[in-house]
């Protein structure tokens, strides 16, 4: 019988072997509405168990990206079931960044007044682990509300500030500040529980991650806000990356963004780009990201470190399926949506 550890390491294996494949990923491009793209996912891939229930006439895109986003957590909770004692607080960091993804959904229906599709409940394999008030969350219309309905949590306080400035909220900031508490909060946990190789690693995972999406951060506000080196420094989440501090302050104060790209060809991540056209970042950066996890999926056997590339890769499917839907929405052709897609291909 296998072990705790083993179960997860063994599982979570299992669960990436059932990952869509490069077949179906030609399939659901070439599908022209929301309704083909549900239908294939029901009956064809590992999201059947989400989408059981599921009309695929009536569906519209936000419920099926809804339940896209959900099924990941359904099966990251089958991992955590198998971890008891100090380590389960790291498992359950996953689940505490969707608390994240909640708030910020109901933030964004509060400023747009549109409470048409209650999106951000939360589904019940989370009300397991979660200590908010998810009931009094999914009824709140105002930021006032909003606030009450994180008393006696860290967001409370993380988030007045900017919601006492509401007639000039900025989302960007808040956005920041949250994801800059999650960040601290996993590296904390890290800190806590693991030693040695594994824990190593496991900074060494979160601190790519963080500084790959920094620098994405960097090349969007440079490239379509042309915002300054202070309001970019605001938005960014500190990490111990590969990048060095004197290198990352050059690419801070950068004149644009084809200087960054310029700077960032020299960097540890050696992008390089030609003179006609400029590579798409976010793109790079979740490429570099995925091929990651997967390399740590296939050559590492603790559980820890099996678990967060398993995650990481489960929210690069997700990521690839909201492309696709999408591009159906907006009749992108096949092809075109391809290119945006990060999967193993062979």
């Amino acid at each position: 019988m296998l072990s705790s550890s083993g179960a997860i390491s063994a599982k979570a294996k299992a669960m990436y072997g059932r990952r869509i494949k490069p077949g179906q990923y030609e399939e659901l491009i070439r599908k022209r509405s929301v309704a083909e793209l549900t239908q294939v996912l029901k009956n064809e891939t590992g999201f059947a168990e989400m989408l059981k229930d599921v009309h695929e006439a009536t569906i519209h895109r936000g419920q099926l990206e809804h339940l896209l986003r959900m099924d990941l957590y359904r099966r990251l909770d089958k991992l955590v079931r198998y971890v008891d004692g100090k380590q389960r607080q790291y498992y359950l960091a996953a689940l505490k960044e969707f608390e994240i993804e909640q708030i910020l959904a109901r933030i964004r229906m509060i400023l747009s007044k549109d409470f048409t599709h209650k999106l951000s409940d939360f589904p019940t394999v989370l009300k397991r682990y979660t200590k908010l008030d998810t009931k009094k969350l999914a009824a709140v219309q105002s930021l006032e509300e909003l606030i009450q309905g994180l008393s006696n949590s860290p967001y409370a306080e993380l988030l007045g500030p900017y919601i006492n400035a509401k007639d000039d909220f900025d989302y960007t900031g808040c956005e920041a500040a949250l994801q800059a508490y999650y960040m601290s909060y996993v590296a904390e946990t890290i800190e806590q529980v693991f030693r040695g190789k594994c824990k190593k690693t496991l900074k060494q995972m979160w601190s790519t991650r963080t500084e790959l999406d920094n620098i994405t951060k960097i090349y969007r506000f440079k490239k379509f806000f042309h915002a300054s080196e202070k309001e970019i420094r605001a938005s960014l989440t500190e990490c111990e990356g590969s990048i060095p501090k004197a290198k990352l302050n050059e690419m801070l104060s950068c004149s644009d963004a084809e200087a960054f790209l310029k700077l960032l060809a020299h960097s540890p991540y050696h992008l390089h780009t030609d003179d006609k056209e400029y590579v798409y970042i976010e793109y790079y950066a979740d490429q570099i990201k995925y091929h990651l996890a997967k390399r740590h999926l296939h050559y590492d056997s603790s559980p820890a470190i099996v678990y967060t590339a398993y995650q990481l890769t489960a929210e690069r499917e997700i990521e690839n399926l909201i492309n696709i839907i999408e591009g159906v929405r907006y009749q992108v052709a096949p092809e075109e949506i391809m290119t945006m897609l990060i999967y193993d291909r062979e």
